[in-house]
């Protein structure tokens, strides 16, 4: 993954991401990927409309596999 001062306008790495459960932090996978959407309504609004837009994608690609996940994304980020 490119660093920002390699990309600054692209995908390089932005975040440090860790994983919560019940006993606290959990080791993520190796080779773990991810990436963060801005969904509360700060920040600039095109890019927040479309990190909603993803997330809602998101929402109804799992809602058979994860039906609870999925309402409550709909439940929240849709309009």
């Amino acid at each position: 993954m490119k660093t920002q001062l390699e990309n600054p306008k692209g995908l390089h790495q932005k975040y440090h991401i860790q994983k919560i459960n019940s006993s606290g932090l959990e080791p993520l996978d190796e080779g773990f990927e991810g990436f963060v959407l801005r969904l509360d309504k700060g920040g600039d609004p095109k890019h927040v409309e479309a990190c909603r837009k993803a997330v809602l994608t998101y929402a109804e690609e799992i809602k058979d596999y994860l039906p609870d996940l999925s309402k409550d994304l709909f439940d929240r980020y849709e309009r």
